[in-house]
């Protein structure tokens, strides 16, 4: 009977005798026959179909799947794309563990690994469920715009963070989770209801403040000099009612927590946000800050 023997299907498809025996058994590679000496034929078209498993192998493709393919049940296709999509929920897998490993590099508590490996396993979901459980925690579940503006700002960790967005979201789900921290937000949603990390409900210009306020900042102008007394007179001339100077440094107090502040900068470095947008989060903080001591030393 004519074929080839396993020794020469070996030297033209570039698999071991050993490798082309296992797929023989497994009913891979189909024999043509025997020889007298009963060793194993195989028909030329062989040389084709070994190529072809060995390229499937080598992609990591499952033997059952080969089979499949080769007796025409299911089409090269459709077993390429089933296994692109695992391959790529492998690489977001990997790639998340490089980045919480990385993360971990950076610290020194063992515990933070555990913590950072099952927050970020969390489908978006799951992840999404954090913030809405501090919502529902800071307003009783009942509607309203600052929950609205948060809920349109949520974070959403990518499929493949850097280190630094690990860090930030194991922050900012520490953050939201932290009771006294929820207290706070309730005190500052209270009465006024006002905006989130700045004090529109005070009745003050927040541009202004924001504008004026940060130059002193950056200008290192003593709150208690009569230059940040010049920038609260500038504030006030775009206000309608100034009101006491004191009460409104109370408010500023009540409502610019850093923390608040904070969570936006933590939102930022997981969404990807630029470096000048968080920048100009970051110096709305001080500017805030600044005005209170300001309006508390001229009041």
């Amino acid at each position: 009977m004519g074929g080839m023997t396993i020794g020469e299907l070996a030297a033209r498809s570039g698999l071991s005798v050993r490798t082309l025996r296992f797929y023989a058994d497994a009913g891979v590679l189909p024999e043509a026959g025997r020889s007298e000496a009963g060793y194993r034929l195989f028909a030329a078209d062989t040389v084709a179909r070994a190529r072809l498993v060995r390229t499937l192998r080598e992609l990591g493709v499952g033997l059952q799947d080969v089979k499949r393919v080769l007796a025409a049940e299911v089409s090269l296709a459709e077993v390429a794309t089933a296994h692109a999509s695992a391959i790529d929920a492998q690489i977001r897998t990997l790639r998340l563990q490089l980045a919480v490993l990385r993360a971990v590099a950076r610290s020194t508590e063992p515990k933070e690994l555990e913590l950072m490996t099952s927050l970020t396993k969390l489908n978006v979901e799951e992840r999404r469920r954090i913030l809405d459980d501090y919502l529902d925690a800071v307003f009783d579940g009942e509607p309203n715009p600052v929950a609205d503006r948060l809920r349109l700002g949520a974070p959403d960790l990518p499929d493949d963070p850097s280190a630094e967005q690990v860090a930030a979201w194991v922050e900012l789900v520490e953050l939201l989770r932290d009771p006294h921290y929820i207290e706070a937000s309730r005190r500052m949603v209270g009465p006024g209801r006002i905006e989130a990390a700045e004090p529109e409900g005070a009745h003050l210009p927040v541009e202004a403040v924001s504008e004026q306020a940060g130059a002193a900042v950056r200008a290192g102008i003593d709150p208690a000099s009569k230059e940040a007394l010049a920038v609260i007179e500038r504030v006030e001339a775009s206000m309608p009612d100034a009101g006491d100077r004191i009460a409104l440094a109370e408010r500023i107090d009540a409502f610019t927590d850093r923390r608040v502040f904070r969570y936006w900068d933590l939102v930022g470095i997981i969404n990807g946000w630029p470096d000048a947008r968080r920048a100009a989060n970051a110096g709305r903080s001080d500017a805030w800050e600044w005005y209170a001591q300001a309006l508390r030393a001229h009041g």
